[in-house]
């Protein structure tokens, strides 16, 4: 598998299908209804239950999600849900599972500080019963939020008992991430300033690096970094940070769910490389893909991080050319 198809999940090759820009623009706003659901599902069965255990307990365990059953709240979006996938898994088999990945997370949180953690097995239910649906009444049929939005869906979660984080060995792993190692494998270094819910850290770090809440520890073995950010408001592959001779750049993975903006404030695009500047670039996180509103300054490292990129020169012997690289004096 190369390493383009791991950076995006190693998914298998799209089936080809002719394009409509009604069915693209109806997966998205799918998409973004799933996982507003997912969101409010997920919270509300949190809530239920982090009430009988203290905060420490809490801090040190997380809850298994166990079943999350969508149900649409009208014909049109079930009858739409269903076709939907049926089309799609007579090409794909797979394909309910790959699409879940796409609002799924792979934790969630609360303010308590309680964790819900998703397998990559997990799979949620989506209950279509248009017959029922077709006997409701017009005031069952639609369900309003107190913003004036019709709800798609009704969700709901059920967790398993709490389950102790792993220790030991996995926290050495993971201290091991986050301090930054590096080993002799590269010559291509930059610094990383990161501001999240740790604090505030000072890392050297060789290039290439995968930086998010939860970079793939096999990325490793494509001789990439991984960098932990312990935030709320970050993707789990949130930015990728490479070299190409004396230069470095960065982007977005298009799997990423939340994007970041500049100091002058430029939203990063997915998949769009970025040439990091001699004077280096600092990167606001959380912000969503499709952001288009006034941007606001976020403030608590905890929820929204703080990361800044400065260029540092390669390290060791220097490039051999044929032709010397011009420099410029000052």
């Amino acid at each position: 598998m190369t390493f383009l198809k791991w950076l995006k999940g190693g998914q298998k090759d799209k089936p080809s299908v002719i394009e409509s820009n009604n069915q693209e623009n109806f997966v998205d706003s799918l998409i973004v209804e799933l996982k507003a659901a997912t969101s409010d599902a997920i919270t509300n069965a949190i809530n239920h239950v982090e009430g009988k255990y203290l905060k420490t307990i809490l801090l040190d365990s997380y809850f298994p999600l166990t079943s999350l059953t969508f149900i649409p709240n009208d014909v049109e979006i079930a009858q739409n849900l269903e076709e939907f996938f049926r089309v799609h898994e007579n090409i794909n088999k797979g394909f309910r599972k790959e699409f879940c990945k796409q609002f799924l997370e792979k934790e969630y949180h609360s303010s308590r500080g309680a964790t819900v953690k998703v397998e990559d097995s997990f799979l949620p239910i989506f209950r279509v019963d248009t017959e029922s649906l077709e006997k409701s009444t017009e005031d069952e049929k639609f369900i309003i939020s107190l913003k004036g939005k019709k709800i798609c869906f009704s969700a709901y979660a059920t967790l398993g008992r709490p389950e102790k984080i792993p220790e030991e060995k996995d926290k050495e792993s993971l201290s091991s991430i986050k301090s930054g190692s590096t080993d002799s494998r590269a010559d291509v270094q930059t610094r990383l300033l990161i501001s999240d819910k740790d604090g505030h850290r000072d890392l050297k770090v060789s290039l290439p690096a995968l930086i998010g809440r939860y970079p793939d520890a096999s990325c490793v073995q494509y001789g990439i970094q991984p960098i932990v950010i312990n935030s709320k408001y970050v993707s789990r592959h949130q930015l990728f940070v490479f070299s190409i001779l004396e230069d470095i750049f960065y982007f977005i993975p298009d799997q990423a769910s939340l994007t970041c903006r500049t100091m002058d404030g430029e939203i990063l695009v997915r998949g769009r490389n970025y040439l990091l500047r001699n004077v280096g670039e600092r990167l606001y996180f959380g912000f969503p893909v499709d952001s288009t509103g006034p941007i606001s300054g976020n403030v608590d490292p905890a929820k929204f991080p703080v990361l800044e990129i400065q260029y540092k020169k390669r390290e060791g012997k220097p490039l051999q050319t044929k032709t010397p690289i011009p420099t410029i004096n000052n």
